[in-house]
């Protein structure tokens, strides 16, 4: 699709085994709000309403700030292709919303088959101010000719197959146990009995997280949630959380995933973005990777939700590839940040520390939670 003109600007480099990351430009402003173009509209002839100046890259962008950025790349579309664009996992871990926008397109993250035409980018640092550098990807695309995710009877042969989901010491989950739903969707719970569960986000409009940097101290940005003594935790609105899924995940090859919010009708738990899973995840070329569980950004913006260790959080699509993917996730070039993840795990901005676990850190200091010495 580079080389036939499709996609103009994309990088090879850039290229991962069913995606293209999307990277951003110096080409920066600051809005009054956040806006979809009607039908026919460009992105441009909204900036003359919609903005309130240029912004310099050189500067942060501040928390709680909105901003429209110009991507890269452009697309010329062949009449039969569309796309869907999901954010980046180091981009959803940090809390920073990111979603593309395009000429005439009155919705978020959907091109439209045979599009032509610019791509934006809709940035929101929800927790912290953000750093950014032209050239930073922030967000994934994917194209499609047909409609590619698993049926109900097709999930349950591939299951049938190679079960897609493990326990955290790679025992197989039995069928029987394992919730499917007639859209294709597979069931995933969370894990509240490990000894950190998760993080809760520290929001500062005045701490700055610069999106190259692999160094920043994980404690000026998240606070870890120790297991709770009486099973459950609280998670309040508007108050960003990093938790993961008690079952592991396999991908094998030929498919791919996205994670999906979990039904409404069935609790008050929301997922933050929908989430990519790439080819290989948790599988390798043929399974020599052990399955990994699921990191969920959790946002919630309804009601206070108590949450207990089991519980349904989320649901994951099995998506069909046009062939098995020749680059799997976690293999060779490929290697990444998240491939033997075990529980959760924060973005790649951070360095880890070694002995994080709930017997490390003083609960009750003032000092809120820096390791005993």
């Amino acid at each position: 699709m580079i080389a036939d003109g499709e996609i103009v600007g994309g990088d090879l480099a850039r290229t991962q085994p069913s995606s293209l990351d999307l990277t951003i430009s110096d080409e920066i402003y600051k809005m009054k709000g956040v806006f979809l173009p009607r039908a026919g509209e460009s992105i441009s002839d909204l900036l003359q309403e919609g903005s309130l100046f240029p912004w310099d890259l050189g500067k942060p962008l501040e928390c709680q700030g909105i901003y429209l950025i110009r991507l890269r790349e452009t697309l010329a579309l062949r009449p039969t292709v569309y796309a869907r664009t999901n954010n980046k996992s180091s981009t959803g871990r940090v809390n920073l919303q990111a979603r593309v926008l395009a000429d005439g397109v009155p919705r978020f993250d959907a091109l439209p088959r045979g599009y032509h035409g610019s791509l934006w980018l809709l940035v929101i640092p929800r927790s912290f101010s953000v750093k950014l550098s032209a050239g930073d990807a922030l967000n994934q695309i994917r194209f499609f000719n047909a409609e590619s995710t698993l049926s109900r009877t097709e999930l349950e042969a591939l299951y049938a197959y190679d079960a897609l989901l493990h326990t955290e010491n790679g025992i197989h989950i039995a069928r029987e146990h394992v919730e499917l739903d007639d859209r294709g969707g597979v069931t995933l719970t969370v894990d509240l009995e490990q000894p950190i569960v998760g993080y809760k986000c520290r929001p500062h409009g005045g701490t700055v997280l610069d999106f190259r940097s692999t160094d920043h101290d994980p404690l000026d940005f998240f606070e870890p949630i120790p297991r709770p003594k009486n099973g459950h935790v609280i998670l309040r609105r508007d108050e960003f959380f990093i938790l993961s899924t008690l079952e592991c995940i396999r991908v094998p090859p030929a498919f791919a995933c996205e994670m999906v919010a979990y039904d409404p009708s069935k609790g008050e738990f929301r997922s933050h973005y929908a989430g990519f899973i790439d080819p290989g995840f948790g599988y390798g070329r043929s399974g020599e990777i052990p399955a990994a569980p699921l990191v969920l950004e959790v946002l919630l913006q309804d009601n206070d939700v108590i949450l207990r260790h089991g519980q349904p959080v989320c649901q994951v699509a099995y998506e069909r590839l046009a062939e098995p993917a020749t680059r799997v996730y976690g293999v060779g070039e490929t290697g990444s940040h998240y491939t033997l993840q075990r529980g959760p795990r924060l973005s790649k901005h951070f360095r880890t520390i070694p002995d994080w676990d709930a017997t490390s850190w003083n609960l009750h200091s003032p000092t809120h939670l820096r390791p005993r010495t």
